[in-house]
Order: C-alpha cells, then structure tokens, then sequence
C-alpha cells in the first residue's frame, strides 16, 4: 500500500475521511477486546505494527531469531507471506522453489537464519504446522499479526518507523494507523526504528526502545564479492527499492555520501524484467536492498553492476534479557498448571473409580 503524504498530517482530506477512520479504531478495539487470551501451546513472540506501510519488521524479526539462538532457544517463524496465494496448506520453505509461493520477506528471513519458517495468512494454522513439522521449535516468531487475534501469543513488539512515526494519530483511510495508539500501552516493547522515541511518540507513552538499521556492507550480486560502502562514496547510483518505506533506503545510501538516482517501486513489488535490463545498462551501479535481491528477475553480466546492501538490526541487550525474562516466566507457569490439571485428572479418576468390598476405606 502506498503511504499519501497526507497521511502525516491532519488536512482537509485527512478531515473528510476521519469518521471512517473513527469506524475502523472502533472496530480494531472491539476485535482486541473480545478477543480470548490464550496460553500458546508454544512460546509465541508476535513482532508487528500499528500502522501501514513499512516499519522494518523484517530486520527485527532476523535479528531476535539469532538473539534467541545465541540463548539457546530454538525458534521458528511463521509469517502471512503478504503478495502472494497460499492454498489451503500452509507452505513450508524449506520446500519453496522461490519466493513468488511464498513472499519475498518470509524467504529472506529464511535464507539469512536458516531458522524453519512456514506462511499461512491465519497464523494460527501457520503455527500448528511449524511445531507438527519441526518439533524441536521451543518458541514461535510471528512475523507481522498483531491485529491477528485468533494466535495466542506470549510477547507482543510493535515496530515504529523512526521518519514517519505514528503519522496524524488517525486510523485508516484518514491515518496510517490500523488501529488505536492506546494499544502501545498494552504491548510489552515498543521499538522506534531510526529515530528519538521521546520525538515519536507521546509523553503518556514512555519507555520505548530506539533501534537502527546499520549497513554493514555491499555484495555483488554478479560473483558475490564484498566491498565497503564507502567505495561508491561521492559516485551516482541507481537505487531500486520494492519496501514499505524506500525513503528510509535511499536517506541511508545519502548519509552515506552516495547521490542517489531514486527509484521507488510498490511495497513486496518486484521490477519487469524490462525494467531491470534498462537499469542495469545505465552505466551506474544498481543498488538494492536485500529484500529486493531475492525477486531481482535479472542475472547480472559483469563486476559491479547489481550491488546488495548488507547490514541488519542489534537489538539492546536489556530489551533482549527482559524478553527472556518473560518467556521463562511463562514456561514456568504452564509447567505449574500443567502439573496441577494433572493432579486434577488423576483425583477425578481415583474418585470416579469402583470400590471393591475387601478394599479398606479410602
């Protein structure tokens, strides 16, 4: 979906569209509200958004998979796989061909975690696959479905992006918001990404953790050589990017001293194989994002011509610790109940059992 520029502010048209926004925060609340918290069978991390268009789930989500790992948990994602057709099973990508089955998001995350990852628009059935396919997932990441009420869930981040935050405050069609902010108060991380929480969000709001995009790097796409950023400092680039939010990608590649030719395409969109023949005869170096890199329709023909930002998220590490904190609590109190319905059946069959004349009283 495209983000209107009106969006960010409070306009006339923002105004003659607000009472539908009022309808559609009315509805989210009353979907959040009616909606039955459940203990997830599995540990269950949702990483999501209040708003449209992109905030940087993706990078979030790559770089809690590996702060999972790195505490010895064994994490599997499950995600909407958003552009494409999932029939009636969900799709497991360690069977995908590529990524027009699957999503161009959901395979990257694979590629670059090896982590198992399975896409069903109902995230629930999504789940049940994952943990029936690979039972030795001990905790779930969820790719986007924070409005997705029906999966039980341990842990809800919400990701802001750091240049356009909440936008005017109003819900969809007049705001970018899928919903009330007032849900920000009830998640357990909010995590405004490139830029000043204090600045994003509002004051009744605090607590919010900053995180940023760092590129650590550039591959070429023709034989898979490394360079730095810095070698197209001050040259012209042809910058392609099919995200949510493309101005984040071209203001990086500025900051880093590169002048920037921008070429802006539809969220999850991938360019025609015309096209990206065009752009790689320019002369100028094409840069993309990594996302962008798995649906590139065309092999490059020599050095340097398709180059692949590098890079990815650190999460702080108290946001990490307070995470885990939580997941062991939780896996404590399942244990605990699960012990306790356990003496309750065992009580009900003793009870419900017959009694033998010769049997002393019980």
């Amino acid at each position: 979906m495209r983000y209107p520029g009106f969006w960010q502010r409070r306009g006339t048209l923002a105004w003659l569209l607000w009472p539908l926004g009022w309808l559609v925060c009315a509805e989210a609340a009353r979907r959040r509200a009616g909606a039955r918290r459940e203990r997830p069978v599995c540990p269950t991390i949702v990483v999501g958004n209040v708003t449209v268009g992109g905030t940087g789930k993706t990078p979030v989500v790559m770089a809690l998979v590996d702060a999972l790992r790195e505490a010895g948990y064994q994490p599997g994602v499950i995600s909407r796989g958003f552009g494409v057709k999932v029939g009636i099973e969900p799709v497991d990508l360690a069977e995908a061909a590529d990524p027009s089955g699957c999503g161009d998001e959901p395979w990257l995350i694979h590629r670059r975690t090896g982590a198992p990852v399975v896409v069903h628009p109902r995230r629930l059935q999504a789940a049940e696959q994952l943990l029936a396919r690979y039972p030795e997932v001990d905790v779930i990441v969820s790719d986007d479905g924070l409005q997705h009420h029906r999966l039980p869930r341990t842990v809800e981040w919400v990701v802001v992006d750091g240049r356009r935050g909440l936008g005017n405050g109003w819900c969809l069609p007049a705001g970018p918001l899928r919903e009330s902010t007032r849900v920000l108060t009830q998640v357990d991380a909010v995590l405004i990404n490139g830029g000043d929480p204090a600045q994003m969000l509002p004051a009744t709001l605090p607590g919010a953790w900053r995180i940023d995009f760092a590129p650590t790097g550039l591959v070429d796409a023709f034989d898979g050589g490394e360079r730095t950023l810095a070698t197209l400092a001050g040259k012209t680039v042809l910058a392609v990017a099919g995200i949510g939010n493309p101005e984040r990608f071209f203001g990086m590649l500025e900051a880093a001293g590169i002048r920037v030719i921008c070429q802006a395409l539809g969220d999850h969109a991938a360019p025609s194989a015309a096209q990206a023949k065009a752009w790689m005869s320019d002369g100028r170096p094409v840069v993309i994002t990594q996302k962008d890199a798995v649906k590139w329709p065309e092999a490059p023909t020599r050095p340097g011509q398709v180059l692949v930002v590098q890079g990815g998220i650190r999460l702080p590490d108290a946001l990490i610790r307070r995470t885990l904190t939580k997941l062991a609590n939780e896996a404590s109190q399942a244990s605990q109940a699960n012990q306790a319905n356990q003496a309750n059946q065992a009580n009900r069959v003793n009870q419900s059992s017959p009694t033998h004349p010769d049997d002393p009283p019980r």
